[in-house]
């Protein structure tokens, strides 16, 4: 079995390695005086690369994930040494009091994936297969929530009967129940023809939010 604990460990020294050569190489431009920035497609890209491993291990709602985010840039040399304090505090947080639940982060990523792939097809006008992908994903999110609160349900149940359960149990507003069931009425429509990939995107892009609010927030539980 792949210790998933380890390999974040391993990938967050590595992105702590590379931005340690980038810090160098901005310092250098820094203290010259020199007005030349770095490469930005090097910076962005581990930039980026931080980002998703930061919202992969501890969500979206993250401090971790939220302070990488909302940074405020000052110049790449000083950006980069408090981004590097964040990284080595996600490392110091897992190692010490802190863990993720390993089969709900590989949940997590692979809805997301799931999500994607529904958007590909809806993209190349396969809305047959994009709805019936999104359908099934969000439902099997609401129901990995309704067993994570450990609320009942039936089998018959399906995403707006589990929406309905989470709002009872006040585990989701009246808003993003009523967005539920309206997923699940849009991928229900038979219809196909004349379905809008603005819309379908739209929707599929709050399902994505609501993944990471709802079971990516759960990743990071104390130890």
């Amino acid at each position: 079995m792949i210790d998933e604990k380890s390999k974040v460990i391993r990938l967050l020294d590595k992105l702590i390695e590379e931005g340690e050569e980038i810090k160098k190489l901005s310092k250098k431009l820094y203290f010259s005086g020199n007005r030349k920035e770095i490469d930005p497609e090097l910076y962005e890209s581990w930039k980026t690369s931080c980002l998703t491993l930061l919202r992969s291990t501890f969500s979206s709602s993250s401090p971790h994930y939220d302070n990488f985010m909302n940074l405020k840039f000052f110049d790449h040399y000083n950006s980069i040494r408090i981004y590097l304090g964040i990284l080595r505090g996600a490392k110091s947080d897992i190692i010490n009091g802190y863990f993720y639940h390993k089969d709900l982060m590989l949940s997590v990523n692979i809805y997301d994936s799931l999500f994607q792939r529904s958007l590909e097809y809806a993209k190349a006008g396969d809305f047959g297969k994009a709805l019936g992908v999104f359908q099934a994903v969000a439902e099997e999110i609401a129901l990995r929530i309704v067993d994570y609160k450990k609320l009942k349900y039936s089998k018959d149940d399906g995403l707006a009967g589990f929406a309905d359960i989470l709002l009872n149990a006040k585990v989701v507003d009246e808003e993003t129940s009523d967005k539920l069931k309206e997923i699940d009425t849009f991928c229900s429509n038979n219809d196909i023809e004349k379905i809008d990939y603005k819309d379908f995107s739209a929707l599929l892009k709050w399902a994505q939010g609501f993944l990471y609010s709802y079971l990516g927030s759960t990743i990071l539980i104390l130890n």
